[in-house]
């Protein structure tokens, strides 16, 4: 597939991680988003969509974490929790967390996950049961909203430039992928809020360079 149609963006905006959320069979949409969007999206990720506005909003990808086995949505979200698992048939688990900016806060494949480290243990553990995997508390550099510092498929991860090379090794080691560091959208560091990626491919966001795709691609195991 060409550079230019693994690029988008949602009403001109080049954060694609904040409006959606996905894993390798389905990703979520807010009910608004444009079916031109959707299609792309969903052409270069190979996933099925779902429709769903968290809390009446459009920001599925701040308040959503998700891997291949659970879902993870806010509390006031039980409603939508229930259409939702319908339509995927994955586990899904309203969190009564009060930081329920779930998509900020973790970053999970199949073999593991972090999570920002201010989240209270008891739902860390809900949280864990749901998705199957071990989430560890940590954070990149300064900050704690990991979920939009990291991106992680079954192949691979990107993290945002700040981790170090102790913590690079470290997700490594949580994650059970190699990874590296880089950018999206022409220098940010936030690449969890940039993106969607899966183990059958990636889209990012319109703003990022070619030579970021190909920092993108290498990371995330689509090279060779």
């Amino acid at each position: 597939m060409a550079l230019e149609h693994k690029r988008a963006s949602y009403f001109g905006n080049s954060f694609l991680g904040i409006f959606a959320s996905t894993n390798n069979t389905h990703t979520l949409f807010p009910d608004e988003a444009p079916s031109t969007f959707v299609v792309k999206v969903c052409d270069a990720l190979g996933t099925k969509e779902v429709r769903c506005s968290i809390g009446e909003s459009n920001l599925d990808g701040v308040y959503v974490a998700m891997n291949s086995r659970g879902i993870i949505l806010p509390y006031f979200s039980r409603k939508v929790a229930e259409k939702i698992g319908e339509a995927t048939g994955l586990e899904v688990y309203a969190s009564k967390e009060k930081m329920n900016a779930h998509g900020n806060n973790i970053c999970a494949n199949d073999k593991g996950g972090i999570i920002n480290e201010h989240i209270h243990s008891a739902e860390r553990k809900n949280m864990e049961d749901c998705l199957g995997v071990e989430l560890v508390p940590m954070h990149l550099g300064p900050f704690t909203t990991v979920g939009s510092m990291c991106i992680a498929n079954n192949r691979g991860f990107l993290a945002h430039y700040v981790a170090t090379e102790e913590e690079l090794k470290e997700l490594g080691g949580i994650f059970k992928v190699e990874g590296m560091k880089g950018t999206a959208n022409t220098g940010t560091g936030f690449v969890g809020v940039c993106m969607l990626a899966n183990d059958r491919g990636y889209i990012v966001g319109d703003a990022t360079t070619a030579f970021e795709m190909g920092r993108v691609e290498e990371a995330l195991g689509f090279l060779g």
